[in-house]
């Protein structure tokens, strides 16, 4: 029964209670879900742990983030429909009374008539945009992550390599060389060239 319930719910769902689901998969004791800080530091665990992981708090977080920004954008929509409803209320409002009304007066008229309830809505959306925010925050340091693996990755190689080269009588590394000259380089010395 439950085979055939996730073949029913569809790709785009199984995908979505997946992501949803690594928050809960332990990664060296440490779950995606508790944010906790340790995670993206790459001196922390080795570097293999890190790779693995990588993927799954990039796919975790980045729903999150989309979810976040979708509450944020409903709230958003709500909220400028009963200020349009508000609004012309207001002016249906002082239009009975004396005809002729400015667009100051009408939104005077739709504040003083709708104060706490603008204020409600003020405190949902500044809520909402705290959580997306921080989601986005969050993730953006995931994505560094990223950077930060591949760049300690070729760090590490590359001291391996020199120290490996020395031992045989090669030619050490004078200085830091350029991202992708730097790769070319390490390449062709894995394959035996230069």
């Amino acid at each position: 029964m439950a085979k055939k319930n996730e073949e029913e719910k569809g790709v785009v769902e199984n995908v979505a209670d997946a992501c949803q689901s690594m928050g809960e998969v332990d990664l060296s004791g440490i779950r995606l879900e508790t944010a906790d800080p340790r995670l993206l530091d790459v001196t922390h665990m080795d570097l293999d742990r890190h790779v693995a992981m990588q993927p799954a708090a990039m796919a975790y977080y980045g729903s999150l983030l989309k979810d976040a920004a979708r509450r944020l954008a409903a709230m958003k929509r709500q909220f400028e429909r009963w200020e349009k409803k508000k609004y012309a209320e207001a002016k249906a409002s002082l239009a009975a009374g004396t005809g002729k009304n400015t667009v100051a007066d009408i939104e005077a008229r739709y504040i003083v008539d709708n104060e706490r309830d603008i204020e409600k809505w003020e405190k949902q959306i500044a809520k909402l945009q705290y959580e997306y925010d921080t989601m986005s925050v969050w993730f953006e340091a995931w994505r560094q992550k990223s950077f930060s693996i591949r760049e300690y990755a070729n760090i590490t190689e590359d001291e391996r390599w020199n120290s490996s080269a020395s031992l045989k009588g090669g030619e050490k590394s004078s200085g830091r060389e350029g991202g992708l000259d730097r790769v070319r380089r390490i390449i062709r010395k894995r394959n035996g060239g230069d």
